[in-house]
């Protein structure tokens, strides 16, 4: 009886159940009036007709996936359709064409066959899709329902594909090719052309917050950028070269929740690279460098041909695809690298940053601070410190070798008030390659005149080289080691005051006359300072020479060597990063005590100078809390640094013998635990 029933159950298996099947809920039944039929066949009827209620919605998430596509196109339409439900729908109308070719094969039978073919004859023909329909019906219904998109898609489907049924394993395998169609199509644009092809959001590498395209990104309440076009290169690729470091540095960035499955971070980052460094490579040439980047442009195309042949595979194999990003990586890296050499001098950019940021060229810092050195005595004006201390800079620069440097005209000496300092950029704060952006680092504080800060137009494309947070690193550096200079240099006046005050004739007027018990303090206090004027030299000497001077010429050597752009990143990047610390900016702790340190030497040398303008009441109580805390605040210092507790060597190490030259810090811990003067920490006496 049920056999007359099979041309209406096949309608219905294709989503037009006729008038023998009824909706109910979300399924199919045999309708209730046809009451002839018995209930094991009205059982299997409704087991078959079942499917047909999964076909219908599976045929609706595919109409309607269509009519939204169509609809995104549209200048109006709100928000644009998801390109990954699109392949997701685009396979499930593969499966439902799939299905309906198994109905017709059913048909086929039923036609050809003298006798009516047994439902359990139709029930084997469609076995298979027992399983496979309402799996993927649960999975349209999961989409829908939770509004996946991009690699959310990817995820459930990858869940699924690792299914212990092996037709819903090799299913969700087949729709996970169609939605890697789209992260190759993707791929492929970023990759060869460096362009995001994605309006929806969904690849994972996607523009930075508040980047937008063209130089408008930075918006105009931003402090202006350090990454600027020199003269060089003004007139190659004009206005394009203005924005591109910005964009390198901070333009783009992978998404980590739009990462696919089988994509792991460490390829995505190579990803973001390539892509960053072919919109770099496509930037315009001068023609002396045209046929460089003719050959880059060649070599770039062939990834398309690479991408393809991934893209054509049925299964997709993470190692391949890691192996393939990796050359595309190495590739696009050495294009860069001789980009970088061919268009300007690497290691004379490095040695003016060494020369200037690290204060390697003493002559023109010397007489910096021979010329500054009245307006650093006093308090800035906020009106117009950058100006005065710009003036004092330039006019150094004219007496000394900076002169001839054709490097110098790249730097500015700028100025910004303590007070502006943890303020957003947009409301005139520090721009993001600042010192005070340096969350990680702590320079020790000395005076108003903390807010100068050394700025440095890079020339294209060394921008590549110098991203804000190694720019900011290099300007804690300065400011850390230009106000110990300055302290030095304050010791040294200070120590030749005393000599003259301690050694003053009787018919000397330029020195005040200073009473007996003040002499007797002073000639103490003489050599004490003497001390004072040796560490700070001993801490000086340690960075300039065991700090910079060491790790520059690991640096040239990896410079030297490199084979890529990368190489060289990282070598840079390490380099700034030892100085750091190797200089100890990265223990706040023990900056807070070498702060405590430089602001007693501080102290003593307007104390003597005060003295030395006759200013002679309480001085000599003064010079004795003075030295007592300075003592206290050594002692400290070289105690945490040979504890034992801080794991630096060698660079501990180097610091520790420096400062404990002759033994003398030793001597000073020593007598501060109560051994006794001459008692070194290990109980011998000094000098036995």
């Amino acid at each position: 009886m049920a056999a007359t029933l099979l041309p209406e159950l096949l309608l219905a298996l294709v989503g037009a159940p006729g008038d023998a099947f009824v909706v109910r809920g979300s399924s199919l039944v045999l309708a209730d009036e046809i009451d002839w039929v018995s209930p094991p066949e009205r059982e299997q009827l409704n087991r078959l007709a079942a499917l047909g209620a999964h076909y219908a919605a599976l045929e609706a998430f595919v109409e309607a996936t269509s009519g939204s596509n169509l609809g995104g196109l549209d200048a109006g339409a709100a928000l644009p359709p998801s390109l990954y439900r699109l392949a997701l729908s685009n396979g499930i109308s593969e499966l439902l064409d799939v299905f309906r070719s198994a109905v017709l094969r059913v048909e086929a039978h039923l036609l050809h066959l003298a006798t009516p073919l047994p439902l359990l004859t139709v029930q084997h023909f469609l076995l298979e899709w027992e399983t496979l329909l309402p799996e993927a019906a649960a999975l349209v219904g999961e989409v829908e329902g939770r509004g996946l998109a991009g690699a959310a898609v990817m995820r459930v489907l990858s869940l699924r594909a690792h299914s212990g049924a092996p037709a819903v394993q090799s299913c969700a395998q087949r729709l996970l090719w169609h939605c890697r169609q789209v992260l190759f199509k993707q791929l492929e644009s970023w990759l060869v052309h460096g362009m995001l092809l994605d309006r929806a959001g969904e690849f994972f590498v996607r523009r930075s917050d508040g980047a937008e395209d063209g130089a408008g990104g930075r918006g105009g309440a931003a402090s202006p950028s350090p990454l600027r076009v020199g003269a060089g290169a003004a007139g190659v690729g004009g206005g394009m070269l203005d924005w591109e470091p910005l964009e390198w540095h901070a333009g783009f960035q992978v998404s980590l929740s739009d990462l696919p499955p089988d994509v792991s971070l460490p390829t995505a980052e190579a990803v973001l690279f390539i892509g960053k460094a072919v919109r770099v490579l496509k930037q315009p040439m001068s023609s002396a460098a045209s046929h460089q980047a003719l050959r880059a442009h060649a070599e770039i195309l062939g990834f398309s041909q690479t991408l393809h042949r991934l893209q054509a595979a049925e299964d997709f194999s993470a190692a391949q695809f890691d192996h393939c990003i990796e050359s595309m990586r190495a590739k696009v890296s050495s294009l860069l690298w001789d980009l970088v050499q061919h268009r300007c001098d690497l290691m004379g950019q490095f040695e003016a940053v060494r020369s200037y940021f690290l204060l390697g060229k003493g002559d023109f810092y010397q007489l910096f601070l021979d010329e500054a050195r009245a307006l650093l005595a006093g308090e800035p004006k906020p009106n117009t410190a950058e100006a005065d201390i710009a003036l004092a800079f330039q006019q150094s620069a004219l007496k000394s070798t900076a002169e001839t440097d054709p490097l110098f005209a790249a730097l500015a000496l700028r100025w910004m008030p303590a007070d502006r300092a943890a303020q957003p950029e947009g409301e005139g704060g520090p721009p993001k390659w600042h010192p005070a952006r340096c969350a990680s680092i702590t320079v020790p504080r000395g005076d108003a005149w903390d807010g100068l800060f050394l700025e440095c137009a890079v020339e294209w494309p060394l921008q590549l080289l110098f991203p804000p947070e190694v720019l900011s690193k290099y300007g804690a550096l300065w400011q850390h080691m230009f106000r110990l200079r300055r302290v030095q240099l304050g010791q040294e006046e200070a120590w030749a005051t005393l000599q003259a005050l301690q050694h003053r004739k009787a018919g000397d007027d330029s020195l005040p006359r200073v009473p007996a018990a003040l002499r007797a303090a002073l000639s103490q206090e003489r050599q004490q300072q003497h001390h004072f004027v040796r560490q700070a030299r001993n801490l000086a000497l340690y960075l300039s020479m065991d700090v910079v001077d060491a790790s520059f010429s690991q640096l040239r050597s990896a410079i030297l060597s490199a084979g890529d752009f990368s190489a060289a990143d990282a070598a840079h990047r390490q380099y700034v990063d030892s100085l750091v610390s190797q200089a100890f900016l990265d223990m706040k702790q023990l900056m807070l005590h070498l702060e405590d340190i430089l602001r007693r030497c501080r102290e003593l040398c307007t104390l003597v100078q005060r003295v030395a303008d006759g200013h002679l009441d309480g001085a000599a109580e003064a010079l004795r809390g003075i030295s007592k805390q300075w003592r206290l605040k050594q002692r400290l210092f070289y105690t945490m640094l040979s504890s034992g507790r801080i794991l630096r060597a060698p660079a501990l190490r180097q610091l520790v013998t420096r400062l404990n030259f002759n033994g003398f810090a030793e001597r000073q811990a020593s007598a501060g635990l109560g051994w006794g003067p001459g008692v070194t920490a290990g109980g011998t006496r000094a000098g036995a």
